[in-house]
């Protein structure tokens, strides 16, 4: 397993991470003062660095830096939709209909990921 791949698993894990404490914070009476809450922004930092990163490290792979700019693009449309939730913690509408659209792309965003790996690892197989 080289550098891409490690990242590459990083990042999924950290969004697997993200997917499951905001199920968590979706589930109970009062997000927005549960310490979860700042794990879950923390982790969304990290997220965001990591895609950067990962970006970085494949920007020399046509397909592979497609897919990264993608993911960079999903990961701050997530973030900007998560901050609503500490913006507007009063609308009902918002925290009803918000966490499914944050699902929608934390899944777009974990599928890229799987999807990088599968094409690295046929390069690394191609190049063999």
């Amino acid at each position: 397993m080289d550098n891409i791949e490690k990242i590459l698993w990083g990042t999924s894990a950290i969004t697997l991470l993200q997917i499951m404490t905001g199920f968590y914070l979706s589930q109970i009476s009062d997000p927005i003062n549960s310490p979860v809450l700042v794990f879950h922004v923390l982790t969304a930092i990290l997220l965001l660095v990591t895609g950067v990163a990962s970006f970085l490290v494949v920007k020399g792979i046509l397909r592979l830096r497609n897919l990264a700019s993608v993911n960079i693009f999903l990961i701050i449309i997530t973030i900007i939709t998560g901050s609503g939730f500490i913006i507007f913690k009063s609308s009902d509408l918002y925290g009803e209909f918000m966490p499914y659209i944050q699902m929608l792309l934390s899944i777009g965003i974990i599928s890229n990921y799987a999807v990088m790996l599968g094409i690295k690892r046929t390069l690394n197989m191609i190049r063999q």
